[in-house]
C-alpha cells in the first residue's frame, strides 16, 4: 500500500499515528508525508529539519511540503487544490489527517478540505492530534511493539518536546498517556485511536 499521511505542522503527523506508519513501514508499505505548514511561528528550532529527521528515523519515502504559512491556513480551493496536487502524486491507499474538530484553526481547515479532496478515497482516517476537540475512535491499532520508537520520532522535534504544556506533561509524557488510555479502550496495552470518514473493509 501507499499510505499517506497530511499534518498541518511538523511533528502532527507522529503525534496523531505514528505508531500506524512505524507498523506500515515494517510490513513494507510506502510512507509519506505531507506537512502543510513549516510551523515557524512556534519553537525556537528549525522545524524543517527536525521534520526531515524523524521522516528519515520513520524511513518514509517522502516529506511533501504545503508551502502554506504558518497558523493562517484557510479552507477554500487553494488548500483543497494542493491537497489534491499531493494525492495525484503519491496515490494513496489510505489517507490520515488531523481531525477537522479541533481548537487549532490550521487542523481545523486542513481536515475539512482533506475530506473534500478525499472524496474519491476509500480509505481515510482521522488521528488525534494535542488540541482535538470531541475525538471519539472506533478504530484502533496496537502500537505496544512500537511505542518506543514513536517516541524517538517525536523526540526529533527538540523544539517542540522542550515547551511547556498547561497539563504538565511533556509531549512524549502526553503521548505516553494517550496510548495507555486508547490501548485500554481497545483492550490491549497501547494503542493509536482513529476515526473514520470512510473505511473500505477487503473482507
Amino acid at each position: 500500500m501507499n499510505v499517506l499521511a497530511f499534518g498541518a505542522h511538523p511533528d502532527d503527523i507522529e503525534y496523531g499515528c505514528g505508531g500506524l506508519l512505524l507498523n506500515s513501514v515494517g510490513k513494507g508499505h510506502g510512507v509519506y508525508l505531507a506537512v502543510m505548514t513549516d510551523g515557524s511561528s512556534q519553537g525556537d528550532g528549525n522545524r524543517k529539519e527536525e521534520q526531515a529527521r524523524s521522516a528519515k528515523q520513520l524511513g518514509a519515502r517522502d516529506v511533501i511540503w504545503g508551502g502554506f504559512a504558518d497558523t493562517e491556513l484557510a479552507a477554500g480551493r487553494d488548500l483543497i487544490v494542493a491537497v489534491e496536487d499531493i494525492i495525484g502524486r503519491v496515490k494513496p491507499d489510505l489517507v490520515l489527517v488531523n481531525y477537522h474538530d479541533d481548537a487549532h484553526q490550521d487542523h481545523r481547515a486542513l481536515g475539512s478540505c482533506v475530506i473534500t479532496a478525499c472524496r474519491y478515497i476509500k480509505r481515510v482516517l482521522f488521528y488525534h492530534d494535542y488540541t482535538s476537540l470531541n475525538f471519539h475512535p472506533d478504530t484502533f491499532v496496537n502500537i505496544e511493539n512500537v511505542l518506543d520508537k514513536k517516541r524517538e520520532l517525536l523526540a526529533c522535534h527538540e523544539s517542540q518536546v522542550k515547551k511547556s504544556y498547561p497539563t504538565g506533561l511533556d509531549m512524549l509524557e502526553s503521548v505516553d498517556a494517550l496510548a495507555a488510555y486508547y490501548g485500554f479502550m481497545a483492550k490491549v496495552k497501547y494503542a493509536e485511536g482513529f476515526l473514520p470518514l470512510r473505511n473500505l473493509m477487503d473482507i
